[in-house]
């Protein structure tokens, strides 16, 4: 089973040298893949009514001052160091968006990197943040699914012709194309709309911050939709982050083998270094890392 990790992206620690750092010893210690979270601009956290799936009274708690770098821009700057490691987004909000952009923005850092990028994508959960930036909130999972077929033509280099309800793209091409022969998609979210939009249309899952048994619970049911639209399970990658609701050791990750997890991201303590590379080190032996170089 892989693993990757969180790099410094958010928060007080974030830095151009700790991203760097962290990055480097991802690439030394044997880990897969470097990952970053998205918000663009936020509103002081009282002013957020939206529920927060990811807290226990579902409130949003972090000051509209947090720094909260472009996921591409780390990946560029992280990516260039550590050339052997995936680049992901955990998640990125797509319907903030314009896919025309965000596509050229994901096939700029695909050729830039030698097509190391994975798009973990989400539909998002703060209307606030919807308002901020001018895109509706309603109707956002039906075009992030459209978002992700234009997208994935315009990948191909060939021209494109794409008549949808909110997207209408003639007659052009993107160069340089992808180098992948698509970007990978990950959808995260727990929902049967979530599950659903994977096996729909996803390359994979990555739920985050969920719970043992809710992953189980989770992947059973992925594997029923699967069964609906007629997508092999096995074609699909399960990428769980599981945050602070529970720790990586020897037990857990035995039961992610079990689940039939392909990777799991970690977040380690990036507010302290020393902490961050402490941890770092504990994760790669428990699930026996192989250092590079």
């Amino acid at each position: 089973m892989e693993v990757g990790l969180r790099i410094p992206g958010a928060g007080p620690n974030t830095t151009p040298e700790n991203i760097v750092t962290v990055a480097r010893w991802a690439e030394e210690l044997g880990y897969h893949s470097a990952w970053i979270s998205d918000h663009v601009a936020l509103p002081e956290p009282e002013q957020v009514k939206s529920k927060y799936p990811y807290d226990s009274e579902n409130q949003w708690r972090l000051p509209a001052e947090t720094d909260w770098l472009d996921p591409f821009m780390v990946l560029a700057w992280a990516g260039a160091v550590a050339p052997s490691i995936k680049l992901g987004t955990s998640v990125m909000v797509l319907p903030l968006r314009n896919p025309v952009l965000l596509a050229k923005q994901l096939a700029s850092l695909d050729f830039l990197t030698g097509g190391r990028v994975i798009l973990g994508a989400g539909v998002g959960w703060m209307k606030e943040e919807f308002d901020i930036i001018g895109e509706p909130f309603k109707r956002r999972g039906a075009r992030t699914a459209e978002m992700v077929e234009l997208m994935r033509q315009l990948w191909t280099g060939e021209m494109v012709d794409y008549q949808g309800e909110f997207y209408q793209v003639s007659n052009c091409k993107m160069h340089p194309p992808a180098v992948q022969d698509s970007i990978p998609v990950v959808w995260g979210g727990h929902s049967d709309y979530a599950l659903k939009r994977v096996a729909r249309l996803g390359d994979g899952w990555h739920p985050t911050q969920t719970p043992m048994a809710q992953l189980a619970d989770g992947i059973e049911r992925l594997h029923r939709f699967c069964e609906e639209y007629g997508c092999d399970p096995a074609s699909l990658t399960i990428i769980a982050r599981p945050g602070p609701v529970y720790p990586i050791n020897a037990e857990t990750h035995a039961r992610h083998q079990e689940l039939g997890v392909d990777q799991v991201v970690v977040d380690p303590p990036l507010n302290d270094l020393g902490d961050c590379r402490a941890e770092m080190e504990r994760i790669a032996k428990v699930c026996n890392l192989q250092p590079r170089g």
